[in-house]
């Protein structure tokens, strides 16, 4: 593997790391804090959309190993 792309691997996997952080040890306790029904609703919504875009993320990454 080339430099460049440890790089970016290294760096893509670190927002990751803190995209997730961010919003698992932040914003979904500060809504589920509010109790309100639209702050839960969106804190499922956004625990949802975290979950697809992971599927998504390794489901790249395990094709992109199987092409190369």
């Amino acid at each position: 593997m080339h430099a460049r792309k440890i790089f970016e691997l290294l760096m893509s996997s670190l927002g990751y790391v803190l995209i997730s952080l961010l919003w698992f040890v932040y914003a979904v306790p500060g809504m589920i804090e509010l109790d309100s029904d639209f702050s839960l609703i969106a804190a499922a919504f956004g625990s949802i959309v975290w979950l697809c875009a992971t599927g998504c993320i390794v489901l790249y990454v395990v094709q992109r190993m199987r092409t190369a």
